[in-house]
């Protein structure tokens, strides 16, 4: 029996179809709920604004560089990595600005960003999605929370407003041709956005949930370069827990306990590494380089470059002047920390036991531990 699996994409109609078939909304959920409808309504002048006039620059804007997608599961370096390779001048990217403001970026430009940073530094606005730090919108973001924030039928990230439909929301939706289709027009909408923004630049994304779209990326970009990173499975479990204790669980319209918490981390890894262990080898020879946060962290330099080595990209040395700077700036970041415990190191070896040895055999020359404290 067929199911339908997507709404019309209007951001007001999909944010009550999924209040209505999730349920379960919480009482903290109940009150945030009107502030999710005010957001959504008070963009609707500047979002009919900016599509009467971009529209259409938008839709006549090509892609003519195939776009390099930064994979692997959160917390595993993702956003370093992609702040790092944003810092080459050549590369396009989607903005914190544009990913905060996505119905309007384009039709205020500058002023609004700098306006917006301005009352944010000057209230010293922090972000607990990236160690609480102060956002600068010039910086790199993510294209899924570009497209939860715009409420998006197509954003994945809805399963995180509506934790307890992670398993009907998260699997598989691609295999369906018609939400595939429609999907595939809002992601192509979205790209050729950031291209028109970037005055034709190649551009660089990063979104974990690319991690297990890796088929249908290829379909529409047969030509795309990818980079994989993966980290120390102990470490992703404490880190990606904790990014649900410290921000995530903040914007949930339903409360989910410590448990189903972990459950979540744990079902979701083991889904997301798999769809890439399954459809890698569709990616042609010489467009995926695999790196380690480890490595990278270690010698980023060293590791940039066998970035661009692997993926022909040019011009290595023409950014290394900022990727020193990036890299130096990433070293202000204050850390999160964490205690491991012995019963949780019990859990992640039983489920995890695969993962584990498969990196233990990747990174034979950083080999997993299990420390008494890390950080993330």
């Amino acid at each position: 029996m067929k199911q339908k699996i997507y709404s019309l994409n209007i951001p007001l109609a999909e944010l009550t179809r999924r209040v209505v078939s999730s349920g379960n909304i919480s009482a903290k959920g109940i009150f945030l709920l009107p502030v999710y409808y005010l957001k959504l309504m008070i963009v609707i002048p500047a979002a009919f604004l900016q599509y009467i006039f971009y529209s259409g620059r938008i839709k006549k804007t090509a892609i003519t560089k195939p776009p390099v997608f930064i994979i692997g599961h959160y917390r595993s370096g993702t956003t370093y990595l992609h702040k790092l390779l944003a810092a080459d001048k050549q590369f396009g990217f989607l903005s914190y600005y544009d990913m905060i403001c996505p119905n309007s970026s384009l039709l205020f430009g500058d002023t609004l960003k700098n306006i917006l940073q301005f009352f944010i530094n000057k209230l010293k606005t922090k972000t607990s999605f990236f160690n609480n730090t102060i956002p600068m919108l010039d910086e790199p973001a993510e294209e899924e929370r570009f497209l939860i924030n715009k409420g998006s039928a197509f954003a994945d990230y809805w399963r995180f407003v509506f934790p307890l439909k992670q398993n009907t929301w998260q699997h598989n939706l691609l295999q369906h041709e018609a939400y595939y289709q429609r999907w595939k027009r809002e992601y192509i909408w979205l790209l050729k956005l950031i291209t028109y923004k970037n005055k034709g630049k190649q551009i660089i994304l990063k979104s974990p949930p690319n991690t297990e779209r890796i088929k249908y990326l290829l379909d529409i970009f047969p030509g795309a370069k990818f980079i994989y990173i993966s980290r120390n499975p102990y470490d992703v479990f404490y880190s990606t827990v904790n990014l649900w204790r410290r921000a995530i669980q903040k914007f949930c319209l339903q409360q989910v306990s410590s448990k189903q918490r972990e459950e979540i981390v744990f079902s979701h890894y083991t889904y997301l590494i798999n769809q890439y262990e399954k459809n890698r080898h569709l990616i042609p020879a010489g467009n995926l380089v695999e790196v380690t946060y480890e490595e990278l962290e270690l010698t980023p330099l060293a590791v940039l470059k066998k970035i661009y080595h692997h993926l022909d990209i040019d011009d290595f040395d023409a950014g290394r002047n900022n990727f020193i700077k990036q890299q130096y700036k990433e070293k202000q970041y204050r850390k999160f920390s964490y205690i491991y415990d012995e019963i949780t190191l019990q859990r992640i070896d039983k489920r995890w036991a695969n993962y584990i040895n498969a990196w233990k055999n990747k990174a034979e020359h950083n080999p997993v531990n299990k420390p008494a404290h890390s950080e993330a």
